[in-house]
């Protein structure tokens, strides 16, 4: 009976530890991603005003035309790489979070198959 209530408590503190590991690498996926979204935000700012100066020296409405269909282009090629991105750093920091929890589910299961 002592060994059993022994590798309970073992058990326990496993799930803790994984849990608290899960906990840490979440965070710091998402400081990481927060980072991220800051440079975005700083590179955005940076475009933005070189985008208005560059609208401000068109001489003519079609350079006009020809300028904001390039811009344009540009932000949305730019919007959907930067979504990519934020997506796979999504899904990546999930991921390994969630390794250690997948970790102790697997030792619950195996635990049960023995014990039945």
């Amino acid at each position: 009976m002592i060994k059993s209530y022994e590798e309970i408590m073992a058990f326990g503190k496993g799930n803790i530890e994984a849990m608290v590991k899960s906990s840490t690498l979440a965070a710091k996926g998402f400081e990481e991603m927060g980072k991220a979204y800051q440079s975005l935000a700083g590179q955005s700012a940076e475009k933005a005003q070189a985008a208005a100066k560059a609208l401000a020296a068109c001489k003519t409405p079609q350079e006009l035309i020809e300028v904001q269909t390039k811009l344009t282009r540009e932000g949305i090629e730019t919007a959907v790489a930067e979504s990519r991105k934020f997506a796979e750093m999504t899904s990546t920091v999930i991921a390994s979070s969630m390794e250690p929890l997948n970790a102790r589910i697997a030792a619950f299961q195996s635990l049960a198959s023995k014990a039945a």
